[in-house]
């Protein structure tokens, strides 16, 4: 630390203290100082001001509460408040301190950004106070301030870590960053500058704090054994001018004029610039120097003269374009988003890192491994938490760790959430902890659901309060009761927790898990009557990526679009765990049905590659225009039979260098078997096998294989496909030919000459429909038991998968009620997804020689229809 004119404090009279703001710490760090010298009091926002903790602290201060402005805090007497109270305790003798800019600064150098606070205080100075102004340098770059992550740092959070950090370098060996408080009489000069107006006040402020120029940004390495630190700032920092003029360009062509120059009026009103100043994109902060009260005055007047209620946030609120959206009653959309810091990782050399995956090792040793290097690179995006490097990522996951083991009994934890950091977080955290996540379907209907926590014995499922009431109508009471709130347990979480997860991230404590350790279990299509429990292990995991990276070779400049949820096996291998051993950077939202929603996530965060269905991927093209997606290199498409119309759309919506692959998987194989290299794809096949997997053809009768070209079942084997079912009543799944066991997958295809693979069938009676894998004989036998006949065959189930329009068809002797059947199935706990489509009464269900049902005809007939 270096101080320059303590010697003012000698002098009598109160001051009013003005510093600038370079980090969040500026606060603690200034009146440490100052207690050698004199006593001083802040100014403290009542939003802070009446918090539990922080209440008596500030009252032992003696600090000065005022008001915070907001949309939802319109009190316009604000300003004339806050310099009443501050005059009031320098008339009293007290030292008052007050930041003039009311935020830490974005850039490094201070922006005051026509705040008034400062100005109004000085225009009814008491006699014989002195403004003090404090030029504060150093701190710029520091984890405190918002270069460390591009904003503003949470304090509880970041003082553990500083804790941990002192630790960690024995007290002694922290490395330090020289910190320099200088202090300056502006009294008189600002006197006279706050007679012109605040305008030439604050220019006064910003030009004394800003003397030395912009600060070069320096960032220290936290562990002084460790090499220099090769951070680079952010991309984008909340709240700093690079981000205030960052705002969405607005096409005007559409504007209704007349609405427009009301709103020009009165702008013109409130800032008194002129007509020609105030255009749509013009910055109502930097351009037409309107703060927080002036804003709440504008927004209050448009509500008034338009008859309408803004729902903004006034931060979202920057250009005279926000302000038509609210007139028109709006939603004011494009800054409701936090920024998002993904970017493509490329070298000097504009090539980026290949991803791998070792097969031989485990999920958390890579975690561990890939997270520790590059920890200031951002990893993940989602709304509600913006953007999470993986050095935090990593220190959040060690603490919520030791949460686990300390909430969740026995080995497995149940996960109900969907496609968001925090669902990989706790996945992660499970590792970390030492136990395996059970990954959980609330679509499915409380029967099913029921059996699956049954199956694995969970006793808590851990999921959040504001997805939980969502869902809550899907859930069996007896599932409601072991939901525990994940936000809820961090948020209560004891210090004594948080300080143990700092230190298993210090000492990089990994658990003992071993490759062929169960490393996940999800679960058969809920569709069924009761779904079978797969359990995949570490090496199944990793060899199916290690597989999926050799076929196609994607690196670092990628960045994955995340919807899938996260109890579907390729949502979880691909778009979960990849992201955790490879650091593959990924942008998560939760419903793949909202398609606008996603399409937001997508061009927001510059997301360059889609996994999904063929139904999804057909929603998003349907809402994207024409360049939304023109940043888009590859999407992936799996689960259902990609439709020709899709991939035209596609192609016709991206640039000419976009791939949509067509791939093809299955649960228990981990799940990828097959997918389309990226040089050369084929109509209506689902590619090639990924390396690792033993593929045959076989006559599903004898079980022989046949040559290429001849249709059969598929068989395969690997180190990607699972050991069998652990319920010892399941019939095995497994075949043995020439020797080795190799997996039925119960679905009918041929191969080329070239080794692409071409789905013909399914010979179990199972159909897909928007990813779900829906079985007909399960459908079928609560139909017949509620409308069967034991003399005679009444009815039948069959379907089609076949798009555009799948569905699912009951051929009946006799007239039933449709709506009734559905409720059938609903009661019966299927998930809303099985629907019968269609009934149709016929004289009599076909038969084969044997009495069965001839489901041949049936199928035939189901073409027909369609």
């Amino acid at each position: 630390m270096t101080l320059k004119g303590v010697e003012l404090f000698n002098q009598p009279g109160a001051k009013f203290i003005l510093p600038n703001h370079q980090a969040l710490v500026d606060p603690q760090i200034l009146f440490s100082q100052l207690s050698s010298f004199t006593r001083v009091v802040p100014v403290v926002s009542e939003i802070y001001f009446n918090k539990p903790v922080l209440s008596s602290v500030f009252k032992a201060l003696g600090a000065v509460p005022v008001s915070d402005i907001s949309l939802d805090n319109r009190d316009h007497h604000t300003l004339h408040h806050i310099a009443h109270n501050v005059s009031h305790a320098l008339a009293a003798g007290t030292n008052v301190l007050l930041y003039p800019s009311g935020q830490i600064a974005g850039q490094g150098y201070e922006k005051i950004f026509n705040k008034q606070s400062a100005w109004a205080v000085t225009c009814e100075l008491p006699a014989g106070t002195r403004i003090i102004g404090v030029r504060i340098t150093g701190l710029w770059g520091s984890m405190w301030s918002r270069a460390w992550m591009g904003k503003s740092p949470e304090f509880a959070w970041t003082a553990l870590k500083a804790l941990f950090y002192v630790l960690a370098n024995i007290v002694f060996f922290v490395p330090k960053r020289q910190v320099t408080i200088e202090f300056c009489d502006l009294t008189q000069s600002a006197l006279d500058a706050a007679k012109l107006g605040k305008q030439a006040f604050n220019e006064l402020l910003e030009n004394y704090y800003n003397a030395n120029g912009e600060e070069e940004v320096l960032f220290l390495k936290h562990f002084f054994f460790a090499p220099k630190s090769r951070r680079q700032l952010p991309e984008r920092i909340e709240e700093s001018v690079a981000d205030s003029l960052s705002s969405h360009r607005f096409n005007d062509e559409d504007v209704d004029a007349e609405v427009l120059n009301q709103i020009v009026a009165i702008l013109e009103h409130e800032t008194q610039m002129p007509r020609q100043a105030i255009h749509l994109n013009a910055n109502l902060k930097l351009e037409l120097s309107i703060d927080s009260l002036g804003l709440v005055s504008v927004i209050s007047a448009i509500e008034t003269q338009f008859g309408v209620k803004a729902d903004a946030e006034i931060t979202a609120v920057k250009t005279v374009a926000d302000l038509y959206h609210i007139a028109l009653n709006r939603h004011v959309g494009h800054e409701v988003l936090k920024p998002s810091l993904l970017a493509p990782v490329l070298n000097a050399n504009g090539e980026s890192e290949l991803l791998h995956a070792d097969a031989d090792a485990t999920i958390p040793e890579l975690f561990l491994k890939s997270f520790r290097k590059e920890g200031n690179r951002s990893f993940a995006y989602d709304k509600m938490l913006g953007t999470s490097s993986r050095k935090d990522f990593l220190l959040k996951a060690h603490v919520v760790a030791r949460i686990l083991r300390h909430e969740v009994d026995g080995p497995y934890v149940g996960i109900m959430l969907p496609a968001l950091q925090s669902t990989t977080l706790l996945v992660a955290a499970t590792y970390l902890a030492g136990k395996t996540p059970v990954m959980l379907n609330w679509t499915v209907g409380p029967r099913v659901m029921e059996h699956c926590i049954a199956d694995m014995n969970l006793r808590q499922v851990i999921t959040a309060k504001s997805f939980f009431d969502k869902v809550a109508d899907l859930l069996p009471d007896s599932v409601k009761v072991k939901c525990l709130f994940f936000e809820q347990k961090v948020r209560s979480a004891s210090f004594t927790t948080k300080l143990k997860g700092l230190m298993d991230h210090g000492l990089h404590r990994c658990p003992g898990f071993k490759n062929n350790d169960v490393a996940v279990v999800l679960f058969t299509s809920g569709s069924e009557a009761l779904p079978k429990a797969v359990h995949l292990t570490h090496r199944n995991l990793l060899a199916d990526l290690h597989g999926c990276l050799s076929h196609l070779h994607i690196d670092h400049s990628y960045i994955f679009l995340a919807f899938l949820p996260p109890f579907h096996s390729f949502g979880f291998t691909v778009l979960t765990i990849l992201p955790l051993v490879t650091g593959l950077q990924v942008a998560y939202t939760p419903d793949p049905t909202d398609s606008r929603e996603v399409l937001k996530i997508l061009t927001h965060t510059g997301a360059n590659a889609i996994l999904g269905t063929p139904t999804f991927l057909r929603m998003l093209l349907g809402v994207a225009d024409n360049g939304d997606l023109s940043h888009v290199k590859l999407a992936v498409s799996g689960a259902e039979s990609l439709p020709a119309s899709v991939m035209d759309t596609f192609l016709s919506k991206c640039n000419a260098n976009a791939r949509l692959l067509e791939g093809y998987g299955i649960t228990e194989c981990s799940p990828v078997l097959a997918i389309n290299p990226l040089d050369k794809q084929k109509a209506k096949s689902v590619g090639t096998f990924i390396k690792g997997i033993d593929a045959l053809i076989v006559d599903y009768n004898t079980w022989q294989p046949l040559p290429v070209g001849c249709e059969g079942m598929i068989v395969v084997k690997g180190e990607s496909v699972f050991k069998g079912y652990v319920d010892p009543a399941l019939e095995s799944p497994f075949v043995c030919i020439q020797g080795s066991d190799y997996y039925k997958t119960g679905d009918l295809g041929h191969l080329d000459d070239e080794g692409y693979l071409f789905i013909t069938g399914r010979l179990k009676r199972f159909i897909k429909i928007g990813g779900e894998m829906i079985s007909l004989p399960a459908i079928e036998s609560v139909l017949l038991e509620k409308y069967g006949d034991p003399d005679s065959v009444m009815l039948a189930v069959e379907g089609s998968d076949a798009p555009p329009s799948p569905q699912i068809i009951v051929f009946s002797v006799r007239p039933l009620n449709l709506p009734e059947i559905n409720e059938t199935l609903r009661n019966a706990g299927f998930s809303a997804i099985v629907k019968i489509h269609d009934l149709v009464v016929i004289p009599e269900i076909p038969l084969l020689g044997t009495g069965k049902t001839d489901y041949k005809v049936l199928k035939g007939m189901v073409r027909q229809s369609s």
